[in-house]
């Protein structure tokens, strides 16, 4: 990656700093950084477009996800999704999550 040479990439308050043959990357979010070993950072770069997907489908369930948690914030048992929900969330598991809030 980068053919062993410095690389930097900024977009605005992200910013992605390699350090050539020492096979390091820097990410940093304003000042907060992580130190990554290139490979690292490589197979983030290829799962990106998984999580991009995941992050899709997430957005098109949240009105279903947004009135399933309103009827389950109110109950204290376990509340069925709708027979049409979306297979992509595991409702038993957000219920849980939503009843250590509480």
């Amino acid at each position: 990656m980068c053919r062993n040479e410095q690389y930097v990439c900024k977009d605005g308050a992200f910013k992605l700093s390699t350090i050539g043959t020492n096979g390091f990357a820097r990410l940093y979010l304003e000042t907060l950084y992580i130190s990554l070993i290139l490979a690292d950072s490589q197979y983030l770069r290829e799962m990106f477009h998984v999580v991009q997907n995941q992050l899709n489908v997430y957005t098109l369930c949240l009105p279903e996800i947004l009135s399933h948690v309103t009827v389950a914030l109110t109950s204290d048992n376990y509340v069925e999704h709708a027979l049409n929900a979306s297979r992509q969330i595991v409702y038993p598991h957000l219920f849980e999550e939503l009843k250590t809030l509480l």
